[in-house]
């Protein structure tokens, strides 16, 4: 089978009713442009209308000139192309995750402007093996382990990753097949960042035939333990959620009658759905946060995501909206 077909299949198989018009997210580089040019392949097949969309973050002097050189080759194809510039204050420190931030809300805002639902990225097989080892690295729990999911829903947009199961490899190759180039981003070999020291470790895992299919295998695996918690974590919200309105107010002897693992990603989806956060609480912070309830140590309060978070004199724990640090210990 080949790639264009492979993709097609992938694609259909996610997507269980054509949408009108979608949007990528193409950055230049060899994943997201291989995406870009199977998408409109697929997209002239099924008649769908496709805009690609380019976001330049004003981190590097070349960003400009890069989304640039993404216009120039893909109006050679006829592709829709527009170019989202970020034009707030450049971040100095935790660059990757504030950039992802900047680049999500450029692009979900022009998809709620233009009444598109659909947004496609280029996550792949190799990027899989990635944010296992990252989240890994940080103490994360199933959750974090799990496999990206072929289709999520984000602030009423659906992100689609079509490649999940095409290696970098594959989508480069299919690149220099139609000898189409990309843009080589140089913080993709910058040792400052976390997952490129992990993406260097491939000889490593090869050697430990930590392959990126046994990975993925393990992937899929815990996301089987995913569903049987997320089962058992809505009847531990049911039972425990006292009341979620201002203020949420748990019940701490019905949390705390749960397996840990259960009454720990409860706690964590309450407070990251009532904080307005895109990310739930890192689970270091989640599993401090539960010991201190588990040993009446809450004393105080302690502050988590923007939010207050103590007992009531009845030990129930209520959590609301913080409105300032003083006298509270970060959690």
């Amino acid at each position: 089978m080949d790639i264009q077909q492979k993709f097609n299949d992938n694609l259909n198989s996610i997507l269980k009713e054509k949408p009108l018009k979608l949007a990528v997210a193409v950055s230049g580089g060899a994943d997201s442009m291989a995406l870009t040019l199977l998408l409109h392949n697929w997209a002239m097949l099924n008649k769908v209308d496709m805009v690609a969309l380019t976001v330049d973050h004003n981190l590097r002097k070349e960003s400009a000139k890069e989304a640039l050189k993404v216009n120039k080759w893909l109006l050679k194809y006829g592709i829709k192309h527009n170019i989202l510039t970020y034009t707030g204050v450049v971040p100095k420190s935790n660059i990757e995750a504030i950039a992802r931030k900047y680049r999500y809300d450029l692009l979900f805002n022009y998809l709620k402007e233009n009444n598109i639902k659909y947004l496609l990225i280029a996550h792949n097989q190799d990027e899989q093996k990635e944010t296992f080892f990252l989240n890994l690295s940080r103490g994360s729990g199933i959750y974090g382990l799990c496999a990206m999911p072929n289709i999520s829903e984000r602030n009423g947009i659906f992100l689609v990753r079509p490649l999940l199961n095409f290696t970098k490899a594959d989508l480069k190759n299919y690149l220099k097949s139609i000898h189409q180039k990309w843009v080589e981003d140089p913080s993709n070999k910058d040792t400052k960042y976390k997952r490129v020291r992990i993406r260097n470790l491939n000889k490593l895992t090869q050697k430990l035939e930590l392959t990126n299919e046994r990975l993925i295998n393990t992937m899929k695996n815990l996301e089987r333990v995913k569903e049987a918690l997320d089962f058992f974590e809505d009847k531990c919200y049911a039972e425990s959620v006292i009341s979620y309105n201002e203020k949420v107010k748990i019940d701490r002897q019905k949390l705390l009658f749960y397996p840990e693992e259960i009454a720990l990603k409860t706690l964590s989806n309450i407070i990251k759905n009532f904080s307005g956060g895109e990310y739930p609480p890192r689970f270091e912070s989640i599993e401090l946060l539960f010991g201190k309830i588990k040993n009446s140590t809450l004393n105080a309060g302690i502050t988590l995501a923007k939010c207050k978070i103590y007992f009531d004199k009845n030990f129930n724990i209520i959590i609301e909206k913080e409105i300032g640090r003083k006298n509270q210990k970060n959690c």
